[in-house]
């Protein structure tokens, strides 16, 4: 998720704090308009399954994976 890589860009920066703000809300409210679990927008644990380089499925889920 490119927004994702955008936050962890400005994260090990330090700079722009208001823009990794804006960022990072607009992941949490995305991520939860996209159905994933609170968990998952907390841990930007992101999935999806691909068919063919597409994305065909968003995993979504509200318990932890397996260990």
């Amino acid at each position: 998720m490119s927004l994702c890589g955008k936050e962890r860009e400005y994260q090990a920066s330090g700079r722009h704090p208001k823009l990794l703000r804006l960022v990072s809300e607009q992941i949490d409210h995305l991520g939860a308009d996209m159905g994933f679990s609170e968990r998952q927008i907390e841990t930007r644990e992101f999935r999806a399954e691909k068919s063919d380089g597409h994305i065909v499925r968003i995993i979504a889920d509200s318990t932890p994976p397996p260990e």
